[in-house]
């Protein structure tokens, strides 16, 4: 697997609305693999691959969580809304990068903490967003030629790794996109017709995905996803829904999905015929494309499958390479496999 690919792809800005880098990157790749792509209206990429078959929609989005300037006061200092589901917890004194005229870094502040009253507990609290700022050490003119109100403001591209593990920003959802281009890549002729989708604004409300389903109308519909990995100290068993380094989630239930369970089971029956681990999980939070995909046009099947990374929507997030190798190898069984697809043997 390329990981240089996937390390472009986190090095990429791209909040909700704004994926237009991470976009050009997906259809450099997507170029030398088939001919038919367009861009919709909502910013969403959708490749057609050419097959006989039922009419499979893969779905990854290109958005990651971010900021956006809201307003800039006389002396410099930017304020901003959350663009997703950002914990403020994660933003005092991180750097970020504001997205102006050019890339500015910047440091995100509030009232020092020493000058905080002991009173009424405002040194523990935490600090609402509407109280941070952006400071970019520059003269307040200088802030007021570069920066305009809407631009983009996200954490910077960040990369560690070593042999078993890489840390980055943005592996929700960019980890699903690598996956869904690394599988297509060992499989070029599918058994399906295949859709591949790089979809636009998950993170405010999974707002791309219902117009890509409703122009393509799928039989079947795989969401990939950068899932909440969350084995961690002092987290309950029964909580830890999936774990790093015990293969892709695949997902039966969640805040607003409930999968199909033959097309599930068809996942699971696939790899476990490769001997490719998984996990499988059922919760009640979170959410992903899938609940849009599968009630959009006539419906379809809808599965939805993971790769777990701790600390998603944090300035840096981790993953295991042995996760991406697994959901990329299950992935391409999909495409290939899928004429053997038969709803009553699966349930």
């Amino acid at each position: 697997m390329d990981i240089s690919l996937l390390k472009r792809l986190t090095m990429a800005p791209g909040i909700p609305g704004g994926e237009g880098v991470v976009r050009d990157i997906v259809e450099e790749i997507l170029r030398g693999l088939t001919a038919e792509i367009i861009t919709d209206a909502m910013g969403s990429l959708v490749a057609r691959v050419p097959g006989e078959g039922p009419k499979l929609l893969i779905d990854a989005h290109m958005d990651e969580v971010g900021l956006m300037v809201q307003h800039i006061d006389e002396l410099g200092f930017i304020k901003v809304i959350t663009v997703g589901g950002i914990d403020p917890r994660v933003l005092y004194g991180q750097s970020v990068i504001v997205w102006g005229t050019r890339p500015l870094q910047g440091i995100i502040g509030s009232v020092a903490p020493h000058l905080l009253s002991e009173k009424d507990g405002q040194k523990e609290r935490i600090i609402p967003v509407d109280e941070l700022f952006i400071d970019l050490g520059l003269h307040p003119k200088d802030v007021g030629s570069y920066v305009r109100v809407g631009d983009p403001v996200t954490f910077p591209g960040a990369w560690s790794e070593n042999e078993d593990f890489l840390q980055a920003k943005a592996f929700d959802d960019r980890a699903g996109l690598f996956v869904m281009l690394e599988a297509l890549k060992r499989v070029p002729k599918p058994g399906c017709e295949l859709y591949l989708v790089a979809s636009a604004q998950e993170e405010m409300g999974l707002k791309g995905a219902g117009p890509v389903a409703r122009s393509i109308d799928p039989d079947l519909v795989l969401a990939l996803e950068g899932t909440m990995a969350n084995d961690l100290p002092g987290v309950p068993s029964h909580r830890v829904f999936a774990r790093l380094g015990k293969g892709p989630e695949i997902r039966l239930s969640d805040g607003r999905f409930l999968a199909d369970r033959a097309w599930s089971n068809f996942l699971i029956h696939l790899a476990e015929e490769a001997g490719i681990p998984y996990q499988v999980v059922v919760k009640k939070v979170g959410g992903t494309n899938a609940a849009a995909l599968q009630v959009e046009g006539t419906g379809a099947r809808a599965a939805a499958l993971s790769v777990p990374v701790r600390y998603i929507h944090a300035p840096v997030s981790l993953l295991n390479r042995s996760d991406l190798k697994a959901a990329i190898a299950l992935v391409a069984r999909v495409i290939k496999e899928i004429k053997n697809f038969e709803p009553d043997l699966f349930l």
